[in-house]
């Protein structure tokens, strides 16, 4: 799997949303770097099963449309 990145606005936007989830919902104060620090070690552990399960998803597609291909080319070899 290669590095994900998001974009730095992405990035960003991300560690000011835990930023505020973290005071809003548990009364604690983060700052940047805690959060940025936070969300780097999250997406190191959770990005992984995110790119399997889509890689995953996209592998039952692709092997759903092989099989309707071989139906589609079976059929026309009969005729």
């Amino acid at each position: 799997m290669k590095n994900l990145r998001l974009s730095q606005d992405d990035y960003n936007a991300a560690v000011g949303h835990i930023v505020d989830y973290m005071e809003d919902k548990h009364d604690l104060q983060l700052g940047q770097f805690e959060a940025e620090f936070f969300l780097d070690d999250l997406v190191k552990k959770i990005a992984p099963l995110f790119y399997n399960q889509g890689l995953n998803k996209a592998f039952d597609v692709i092997q759903s449309n092989v099989l309707t291909l071989e139906e589609l080319l079976d059929l026309e070899k009969e005729v």
